[in-house]
């Protein structure tokens, strides 16, 4: 029973992918004509039926970038760089589009000033998680090493050169290990949202019949930081809160 089952996963399995690709491609080849509406609703078909991949959120960014509709483009490049933080050309493509999407709001002391999520949850994001702890595992073995080399006489270093490397490879494992506590912090406690809309209307409270509180535009990327129903909290760095609709504000 449990080899039936088996099988019958692996040919679902390779079902799905025969699917995926046939689909992706045709998806790729209205794309390459220019027809990038069309491209995109099999990318979109892909998308609901579950399918979280890099190259498939990249050529979505790609299309919607044609489309000129800046705000999903910049969340479909920030989907594909969570899932492939080495993916050089979403990151290529979003710089260059957030270069046309730089907004501006006025806080609550009337101060004008450039918003955005904090520069260091990105970069904490993009993290390769796999480097971070094989770096980690590997300085921890050569601490140790000069530890137990210097007990058993094995390696013969002068004190102040045996103190220094110790100290910098303390200083290097803690430096590694607060990146990796920082990685998991913005990848999996920090919720990030990018306003897809042209202009989106952020309220004092969850419901219409809030009074609006301040606008931001189309790219800008927030900190989502409660929800309910169809409505997300947002906060930006200048301290300002409030309400966006799930129809204007998409999660990363």
């Amino acid at each position: 029973m449990r080899q039936i089952i088996t099988l019958l996963l692996l040919v679902t399995s390779s079902l799905f992918c025969s699917e995926f690709e046939t689909v992706f491609q045709q998806g790729n080849e209205f794309y390459k004509t220019g027809a990038y509406t069309k491209a995109l609703s099999f990318y979109q078909l892909l998308e609901e039926k579950g399918l979280s991949d890099p190259a498939l959120f990249y050529n979505m960014g790609n299309s919607y970038a044609q489309e000129k509709s800046y705000g999903y483009a910049i969340l479909y490049y920030e989907k594909a760089l969570a899932i492939d933080p080495d993916l050089s050309d979403a990151t290529i493509n979003l710089n260059l589009i957030k270069r046309k999407n730089i907004d501006r709001v006025l806080d609550l002391s009337g101060k004008v000033e450039t918003v955005g999520i904090h520069a260091i949850y990105p970069f904490l994001r993009r993290l390769n998680t796999t480097l971070l702890i094989s770096f980690f595992l590997l300085l921890w073995i050569i601490f140790w090493g000069i530890l137990i080399g210097k007990k058993f006489r094995i390696q013969h270093f002068k004190r102040n050169i045996y103190t220094f490397s110790l100290f910098l490879l303390a200083l290097l494992i803690l430096f590694n290990s607060i990146l990796l506590t920082g990685h998991y912090y913005a990848s999996k406690m920090i919720r990030l949202g990018v306003a897809v809309t042209p202009e989106v209307a952020i309220l004092e409270g969850p419901d219409q019949q809030y009074h609006t509180r301040f606008t931001i535009h189309e790219g800008l990327k927030v900190n989502i930081t409660d929800e309910r129903d169809q409505w997300y909290e947002i906060t930006l760095p200048n301290g300002n809160v409030g309400w966006a609709s799930k129809s204007d504000l998409k999660e990363i």
